[in-house]
């Protein structure tokens, strides 16, 4: 039921209010009526009603100190102010009046030229107002002073004349007529207010609206959590919040967004203008948690770009029998449970990227995003985009909406960046900056992103030689190699060569579908041989190759020969050529013998000659004279 309070000014007028009251049709509406004059909060505080009815500065303090509850103003009639001036004109006759009132009247000289003599009016809020307006009044040379009840009681207090402005009948029927209309209106508005009430406390963030006057008039639970003021409702702004910029919005009608610290918190606070018949009526504030947001955005980003974000090997899938290598991955585990930065060392193909995801999913970040770049495949321009992001007209062709890069998708996780000392020198002391604020700056924005990133960079070893150099900055070396790891090449671990190959030809017959082959020791000793300037992935090459090209039972020096494993290495020149040892006689054979032998191969001159034990040189002066 929705509750009407009226407040009536004068105990003479409680008969009046009574009886218009039963007049009207009450279904689902109370009204009740009080007495008292003034506008002390005490007693303000304490009234019961949805809307209350009543007059003057009493009517205004209402409004001002209880904006949860609806006011209906009694309206000072114009027959009722020509009543109490012309009382006031016949208690002295000349005299000069002082209207002091509430309500806005017409200019001074207009209402004295009616009268037939001088009247001033002072407009009031309170009582300290008509205290002031009395003494001001004086001070001009009114000797008659026609106002509500507060003011009688002083000009009483100090021997002043004085008139009652009375309300009369007509006014206490519209009053009560917009009161029972605002409870018809309320009483629809309560449905909506509590499915508002239901959307506001069930917002993750906390929000209240204040009005013009900079008081709270909704709020939900998460704002008084935040700011540990209960209710908020009724409560000043400048009191809850200090420091904020309502009034700009008020008066500007612009939004306002900035980062502030509230009871220890990064908040981001929006404050948006609250628009009835294109006038700013109040400001909606929203308070967000920085850290949430940005493990919200961080959730979506992981989601939208989860492909591709994810690190598939452990520490499991180094393959290896070496000692060593064995020392390697103990120091990577006890270095995958810090957040130090961690420097790869070593040649191509030596498994560098393998570390890096094992140390990722060996970490406390395992279960975030694990992002790769490799620094010397992008140009420059690129490379910044890819690794900073950029808004939206940034740049002619950029992408409407912008991009997020990828120290952003990383948040919380691990970016590697592969062979970082490829990396242009304007971009390294961009690096250097995000890997010391803990910040990015997109390409066209103008603030600042925070970000959680453990960066694990990759590089061969003259990365020291571009350091002494100049061409890499000495202060992000130190920086990304807080912690480094030299991986062995692998002519330097090759009792690794026949673990590893016998691994890569098993998976990779099970992708081929092949039969698994049997790797003799002799095979073994063959690939030891050869000096594998690319390493392990080179011998991975080499085991796809053989899973592809034979399916025999067995597999021994012959076919490792076969392989031609030099032939695709820039360095053959220099590698000991893989020669079964049976045929490493050739060079006994006759020209003749080895002519056919070689037609029958069907192999290219540089394999035969390798396989046969000698020279290019050589092969070709003893076939000169069949070839002719």
């Amino acid at each position: 039921m929705t509750k009407i309070l009226v407040v009536v000014p004068y105990r003479d007028l409680q008969d009046a209010f009574e009886k218009v009251i039963t007049t009207f049709d009450l279904d689902g509406i109370s009204i009740t009526t009080t007495h008292f004059i003034g506008t002390d909060y005490t007693v303000i505080k304490d009234l019961d009603a949805d809307i209350i009815v009543a007059r003057g500065i009493t009517a205004n303090a209402i409004a001002m100190q209880r904006p949860s509850v609806h006011v209906v103003p009694i309206v000072l009639g114009s027959g009722d102010l020509l009543e109490a001036l012309a009382q006031a004109k016949e208690i002295s006759n000349p005299c000069s009046i002082g209207i002091i009132t509430n309500d806005q009247l017409g200019r001074d000289d207009r209402i004295s030229y009616l009268m037939g003599c001088p009247v001033v009016v002072e407009q009031v809020n309170d009582q300290q107002d008509v205290k002031n307006a009395i003494q001001s009044l004086q001070e001009r040379g009114c000797t008659v002073f026609v106002g509500g009840l507060t003011m009688c009681q002083i000009c009483e207090d100090n021997s002043l004349k004085y008139v009652h402005i009375k309300t009369g009948y007509q006014a206490i029927v519209h009053a009560i007529e917009d009161a029972i209309a605002a409870a018809r209106s309320l009483d629809r508005a309560k449905t909506r207010g509590n499915l508002l009430g239901t959307v506001l406390n069930n917002a993750t963030y906390a929000l209240f609206a204040i009005n013009s006057y900079g008081v709270v008039i909704a709020g939900n639970k998460q704002a008084e959590k935040l700011f540990d003021v209960s209710p908020l409702e009724g409560k000043s702004i400048d009191v809850i919040y200090k420091g904020s910029k309502w009034s700009q919005t008020v008066i500007s009608g612009s939004a306002i967004e900035e980062l502030q610290t509230i009871s220890g918190q990064q908040i981001l606070v929006t404050q948006q203008p609250i628009n009835v018949d294109e006038q700013t009526f109040g400001v909606l504030f929203t308070f967000q948690n920085a850290e949430a947001i940005r493990q919200t955005e961080h959730k979506i980003r992981t989601e939208l770009n989860r492909k591709g974000l994810i690190a598939k090997y452990t520490f499991d899938d180094i393959v290896t029998c070496n000692s060593h290598i064995l020392q390697l991955v103990e120091k990577a585990k006890r270095f995958s449970q810090v957040n130090g930065t961690v420097l790869l060392l070593g040649e191509t193909g030596t498994g560098k990227e393998l570390f890096a995801q094992s140390i990722h999913n060996h970490s406390p970040r395992s279960r975030e995003p694990f992002v790769a770049v490799n620094c010397a495949a992008l140009p420059e321009q690129l490379l910044e985009s890819e690794l900073f992001g950029y808004t939206e007209g940034a740049f002619s062709g950029a992408s409407k909406g912008g991009k997020i890069g990828l120290f952003e998708l990383a948040h919380k996780g691990t970016l590697f960046l592969d062979e970082i000392g490829e990396m242009p020198i304007v971009l390294q002391a961009k690096l250097l900056r995000v890997l010391q604020e803990k910040e990015v700056r997109k390409i066209g924005a103008d603030m600042v992103i925070p970000v959680d990133v453990r960066v694990i960079s990759a590089a061969n070893s003259n990365i020291i030689e571009k350091v002494k150099e100049g061409k890499f900055r000495l202060d992000l070396f130190y920086r990304i190699s807080l912690l480094n790891i030299q991986i062995t090449p692998l002519r330097e671990h090759k009792d690794d060569i026949g673990i590893l190959f016998r691994h890569f030809v098993s998976l990779y017959c099970r992708r081929h579908e092949q039969v698994v082959p049997q790797i003799s020791e002799d095979a073994v000793e063959a690939l030891k041989r050869f000096f594998w300037p690319g390493n392990i992935r080179e011998l991975r090459n080499a085991a796809e190759r053989l899973a592809i090209l034979h399916a025999s039972s067995k597999v021994g020096e012959k076919e490792i020969a076969l392989l031609d494993i030099g032939a695709t290495s820039l360095y053959s020149d220099a590698m000991t050529p893989l020669v079964p040892k049976k045929q490493s006689l050739g060079a006994s054979m006759s020209d003749q013998q080895l002519y056919q032998e070689y037609l029958a191969s069907g192999l290219k001159k540089e394999v035969f000659a390798r396989q046969m034990g000698m020279s290019r040189t050589t092969l070709w002066r003893k076939f000169a004279r069949f070839e002719e």
